[in-house]
């Protein structure tokens, strides 16, 4: 019966694991893809990609006979911390009476609310890392498992929080739309956001199977028998006798 317990226990911790895997490399996914707010500016004939750290831009064909065409186009990608890109923002910034790009550079800029993000899914991923080293050491420690169900709530806390953050911050006005020279043109919200936002929620359910995993391996450890020190006990006292 013990057998089939410890092998249930198992089988549960196991199940956490893959899920904080799959967790880590969807989370993995939308970090790196910059499709986090998309947005088609009919002026520049260009649909614009604007990531965390990444913007992105593609060439759209007008006639729907090559749309197929333009969507397998690369992307031309410049990263928001690069100090010429940002030159050259500041200078298309400085000219918005004559520069029909101006608008749209805004967007392009490393904001403050950026790096709060990408700080929240780094302390995540960390996290979710050192979870899997002690959810491996778990099944020979008891305690190994407790901590490993604190560090996959961190990974989630982290992943929510910015997660929550990225969807108020991109639906404030000067972040949802974006005005060009003659029309303005609304961001929606894109595909990486929803591969991150699925990653958080598999560290979410991660973290309620971990919950389990831990109460059975506390459990079982708590009911292994200790040392035998009552058969011990003759032994000390023959010592003493002589």
């Amino acid at each position: 019966m013990s057998e089939r317990r410890a092998a249930g226990t198992t089988v549960v911790l196991v199940c956490s694991l893959l899920l904080v895997v799959i967790a880590f490399g969807l989370s993995i996914a939308g970090l790196l893809s910059p499709s986090w707010q998309v947005v088609s500016i009919k002026e520049f004939r260009a649909e614009h990609h604007h990531g965390l750290w990444l913007d992105c831009t593609r060439p759209e064909v007008q006639y729907a006979v090559f749309r197929g065409v333009a969507e397998g186009m690369p992307l031309h990608c410049t990263y928001k911390f690069d100090a010429s890109a940002s030159q050259v923002i500041d200078e298309n910034i400085g000219d918005v009476d004559e520069n029909s790009a101006a608008g749209e550079s805004e967007h392009h800029q490393f904001f403050g609310w950026h790096k709060v993000v990408l700080i929240c899914f780094v302390f995540s991923l960390l996290f979710a890392l050192l979870s899997l080293c002690s959810g491996l050491c778990a099944p020979c420690n008891g305690a190994c498992s407790i901590i490993y169900a604190v560090l996959v709530f961190l990974a989630f806390f982290f992943s929510i929080v910015g997660d929550a953050v990225f969807f108020f911050a991109a639906h404030r006005v000067d972040n949802r739309f974006v005005q060009g020279l003659v029309g303005t043109y609304e961001q929606e919200i894109g595909h990486a956001f929803a591969l991150h936002g699925a990653g958080s929620g598999l560290f979410l359910l991660a973290w309620l199977v971990s919950i389990v995993a831990s109460y059975k391996l506390v459990r079982s450890s708590s009911e292994r028998p200790g040392l035998p020190l009552k058969e011990l006990a003759p032994l000390y006292g023959s010592r003493m006798r002589h």
